[in-house]
């Protein structure tokens, strides 16, 4: 996002503040850097109760250049780095949350199945997604079936329906649901060739489940210890966060302080 952008919706004067303590602040595109330098301020000059920073370079180069190459293991270590610096500032009493909104993917090519449908003759309903592919007719469910046992298959593992309702309720009405093949997405063009170019190196919104698909939750502060928490699913993140801050906090709802709520300390869940 650009600067003028923020500055537009920011609290009137903020810019200008942090552009006296931090002169290499203003820039036209707000990247990592100056996110961090805003942070390093806001932590410093105000002390807010909370301090939501989004760093993105990692993303933007793991769409262009593909994830866990050289480029982007050079922006993560330079995340790293920041994060670091961030958290060097905090002032006492304050906790630090890491969290990731998605894993990663390299992309091969996409899978264009109604192509792949009309070319054997098979006609029905198919929802292409991207990360995923569901159907509600058999037929057509059968025949992804078939190409799941291909070799080289685009289609890969069928998601089981328990699963499917669990994770995604609203495409309860699917017969059958597949994730794509390793480094494969779906796409949805009706004509022209099976398979095409991605159009970015790396991508995301596969199925949560997927192997190697995986986000980072990292909480350290007052009375948390050491441990490993174990896998969580991402939509606890809010009730975990409302825990430390020690607030209520439902859909659509502003957060309001919890009633008799509990210091801050390790989160719990399902491990």
């Amino acid at each position: 996002m650009d600067l003028e952008a923020i500055a537009s919706k920011a609290t009137p004067g903020l810019v200008q503040a942090i552009t006296h303590e931090a002169p290499s602040f203003p820039q036209q595109w707000v990247d990592d850097r100056t996110r961090t330098l805003a942070v390093l301020y806001l932590l410093k000059a105000k002390q807010p109760s909370l301090v939501l920073a989004h760093l993105v370079d990692l993303d933007s180069e793991a769409h262009d250049q593909g994830p866990f190459g050289a480029n982007a293991n050079a922006v993560l270590e330079r995340t790293d780095d920041l994060i670091g610096e961030v958290r060097r500032a905090l002032p006492r009493g304050y906790d630090l949350v890491i969290t990731s909104d998605h894993g990663f993917e390299r992309l091969d090519r996409v899978a264009n199945l109604r192509v792949t449908m009309d070319k054997a003759g098979v006609n029905g309903e198919l929802r292409s997604m991207g990360g995923i592919v569901t159907t509600a007719d058999p037929k057509v469910a059968v025949f992804l079936r078939g190409l799941s046992r291909q070799p080289d298959a685009d289609v890969g593992r069928e998601i089981p329906h328990a699963e499917l309702v669990q994770y995604a309720p609203k495409l309860a009405d699917a017969v059958a649901a597949f994730e794509p093949a390793p480094h494969v997405m779906f796409g949805g063009a009706t004509t022209g060739p099976e398979h095409t170019p991605p159009r970015e190196k790396g991508e995301h919104g596969f199925w949560p489940l997927r192997q190697d698909y995986r986000s980072v939750y990292i909480h350290a502060g007052r009375g948390v210890t050491a441990h490993t928490l174990g896998e969580v699913q991402m939509i606890s993140l809010k009730d975990r966060l409302a825990a430390i801050l020690g607030v209520a906090c439902s859909e659509g709802a502003v957060a309001t302080p919890a009633p008799n709520s509990p210091p801050s300390g390790p989160p719990t869940g399902r491990r």
